[in-house]
């Protein structure tokens, strides 16, 4: 029996059956190696001696140190020429959560800048790489952005949404090499769309964790997706897009009044159906005219000029767009807890994107522009929502960064440069030099796990992890014989509840497996009637290496809630136990943390 997966800092360990069912007696010898990663097999050759019909037993103790894929090879030779060989495959994991830092350096005309594999100095080895984006402005880093949609790991609607949306267009930034994409760009889309339309209700409504659902903003911007999508030669079946249409149509037909919600919904519907050339363009342009300050997000408002645009009405367009514009503070402030999963940040690369690809005035997209700049200097966290807005913006100002000149290591280059470079790429260091007449701006953000574990945190949500017996005793994981099973309680406590889409996900060590893929912890099946403050989540995932729950909360909620599940013992070693972690996904700067410890687990008897 192999680990389905161990963490870097692990010492498990692997158990081999040999059972002599028709082969000769003898000395049979066993080899165990491993290949790829620095995995340590902690056992020498050994030769174990097996009558017909017998059966022995042996441990293989493994370590890990880097992560990445490896495979373990036994190798059983005996008797008679016999020889068995099999590989094993083993994932090693960082056992730490990955961390970005990001660096701005503008280079004017001369100047260099160089990168070496010692900015990975104190990451796990395997998980560290280097996003570097070169161009006109600092805040549009497209190689980190997408790098960043690439690792998120949930999957909800919107992120699939947001993490294929770019990959439209990526071959416009760089070529997907220089990206360090894990597999094709194709495939990805192609998989994104499929994964969609699974969730599509009958209706033509997409569900953000299911089949179907009631958020129109999610079903525009789905179908927007696949709109493009299409647009980019992609096949999307005709049967679930016109649903995806007919939809939106029929919101637009049976809308109230824009002020319900300050026209949010209605703005993106109209934009997708107007891209589809089915937009009613009266209503459009009555929104123009006679409800524009009813529209409450510069998004919404960039929406109706990119709309009225497309429909031919450029006069009305421009002066929408420069509404949109007028809707953004030079020095804007957070707005975070928004229905549309946005942030001013977000509208501000939305704006970019639209009134670029609209041909907008030149002064309202650089205006736009400095928006996003001075929105990205407020917080170091961002969404996948406005990564993906971010990527799509940089896209669309490709063609102003042809004026960059770059010698990259002796290789002249010209326009915005976006290259994620692992240390492998890094063996000999890379040297930039800003070849041109203008200063341009560096950004160069290294990703990774850190060697050394952040500590516990509390910014906005307190997260503590208990470890119970089924009946409600507790429990000292630390000390876990083989065989136990725990229920793993996550308390939560939000001291101020908000509006907020939340993912909580607690990360197993690689000893512990999920017991019953099921939530016990309402109490509604009997198993975990103990438990108090007990909140069903809107989804919940049950994977080899963590758990994860999605829970919608808003300002009326109690302030602790929980959520539990079962977990079993199943392989002896010293294991990492790695953090629990708490998030609001569109607000990601709020945020909590459990400290990283240590399992020890004891044979069975």
């Amino acid at each position: 029996m192999v680990p389905r997966f161990l963490l870097n800092g692990d010492r498990g360990t692997m158990h081999l059956d040999l059972d002599n069912v028709a082969g000769q007696v003898g000395d049979y010898r066993l080899e165990v190696r491993s290949e790829g990663v620095d995995v340590v097999v902690g056992v020498a050759p050994q030769v174990l001696k097996l009558n017909a019909r017998e059966r022995s037993s042996t441990t293989v103790p493994l370590s890990a140190r880097a992560a990445g894929n490896a495979a373990v090879i036994v190798r059983v030779s005996g008797p008679g020429a016999f020889v068995l060989e099999r590989s094993y495959e083993l994932p090693v994991r960082p056992a730490t959560q990955v961390l970005a830092r990001r660096t701005v350096k503008p280079l004017a005309k001369g100047e260099s800048l160089t990168l070496s594999n010692d900015l990975f100095a104190d990451l796990v080895p395997g998980s560290a790489s280097v996003a570097l984006s070169v161009g006109v402005s600092n805040a549009l880093d497209a190689a980190a952005l997408l790098a960043a949609l690439d690792r998120y790991p949930f999957g909800c609607s919107e992120q699939i949404t947001s993490r294929a949306l770019p990959l439209l267009y990526v071959n416009d930034l760089a070529g997907s090499a220089h990206l360090a994409l894990d597999t094709t760009v194709e495939q990805r889309i192609r998989e994104s769309i499929d994964r969609l339309l699974a969730r599509q209700g009958s209706n033509g409504s997409f569900g953000l964790w299911s089949a179907g659902g009631d958020d129109v903003w999610l079903d525009a911007y789905v179908t927007d997706f696949l709109t493009r999508a299409r647009e980019r030669g992609f096949a999307v079946p005709d049967i679930g897009f016109k649903l995806a249409l007919d939809r939106l149509r029929n919101f637009v037909g049976n809308a109230e009044d824009t002020a319900k919600d300050g026209g949010r919904n209605l703005a993106y519907a109209l934009y997708v159906l107007a891209r589809n050339g089915a937009a009613p363009v009266g209503d459009l342009r009555y929104f123009a005219d006679a409800k524009l300050d009813a529209i409450a997000t510069p998004i919404a408002k960039a929406q109706i000029a990119a709309a009225l645009g497309m429909l031919g009405d450029r006069a009305r367009a421009e002066r929408v767009y420069a509404a949109a514009l007028a809707s953004i503070a030079p020095r804007p402030v957070l707005d975070y807890g928004r229905s549309d999963y946005g942030s001013v940040l977000r509208d501000a690369a939305a704006l970019v994107t639209l009134a670029s690809e609209g041909g907008a005035p030149r002064p309202t997209i650089t205006g736009a522009v400095e928006r996003v700049e001075a929105a990205r200097n407020l917080t170091p966290y961002t969404s996948t929502q406005e990564n993906a807005w971010m990527v799509l913006a940089a896209r669309a100002l490709a063609k102003d960064a042809q004026t960059v000149t770059l010698d990259v290591s002796g290789e002249r280059t010209q326009g915005a440069l976006n290259r994620n470079l692992r240390a492998s790429d890094l063996q000999q260091p890379l040297t930039l030099t800003n070849a041109g007449e203008n200063p341009v701006q560096a950004v160069v953000t290294v990703s990774g796990a850190p060697v050394v574990p952040e500590p516990a945190a509390e910014r906005g949500f307190k997260i503590e992890r208990t470890y119970y017996t089924l009946d409600g005793k507790p429990a000292d994981p630390t000390k876990a014989k083989q065989n136990d099973r725990f229920a793993v309680v996550l308390k939560i406590t939000e001291p101020q509840p908000q509006f907020g889409r939340i993912i909580v996900a607690d990360y197993l060590p690689a000893g512990f497996e999920i017991d019953n893929p099921r939530l016990v912890s309402s109490g509604d099946t009997g198993t975990l009637a103990w438990i108090t403050d007990a909140q069903e989540p809107v989804n919940a995932e049950f994977r080899d290496d963590r758990f994860s729950a999605a829970f919608e909360r808003k300002s009326g909620d109690p302030s602790v809630f929980t959520v539990a599940y079962v977990v079993r013992v199943v392989s002896p070693g010293r294991y990492v136990h790695p953090q629990a972690y708490v998030e609001d996904m569109y607000r990601p700067d709020r945020f909590g943390r459990t400290a990283t410890g240590t399992i020890e687990v004891t044979a069975a008897k």
